[in-house]
């Protein structure tokens, strides 16, 4: 059975480093690590804004990558992700 990953996991493993990814949404670069942890207001591993969503989201369309508002909001299964970044689109067998 696949993990399932927070929609912080799934950029990382799509976009790069949770330091890449604060540096993208226009944070200082350890700022994402926060975002690991729950607060009052969100889950660990969600996003706490939609502005940050939809900033890694224009970058995922400009660089063809398969992140999907979906991911950003309800994460994936490892095994989704896999999938999604292996050379051919398709799980290795």
């Amino acid at each position: 059975m696949s993990r399932h990953l927070t929609p912080l996991e799934v950029a990382e493993r799509i976009i790069g480093s949770v330091e890449d990814i604060s540096v993208l949404c226009g944070y200082h670069r350890k700022s994402a690590y926060l975002w690991r942890n729950p607060s009052e207001w969100r889950d660990a591993g969600d996003f706490p804004s939609a502005r940050i969503m939809r900033r890694l989201l224009d970058y995922a369309a400009e660089k063809g990558l398969p992140l999907t508002a979906d991911h950003l909001i309800r994460g994936a299964s490892a095994e989704e992700i896999e999938a999604l970044l292996a050379p051919d689109g398709m799980a290795a067998e």
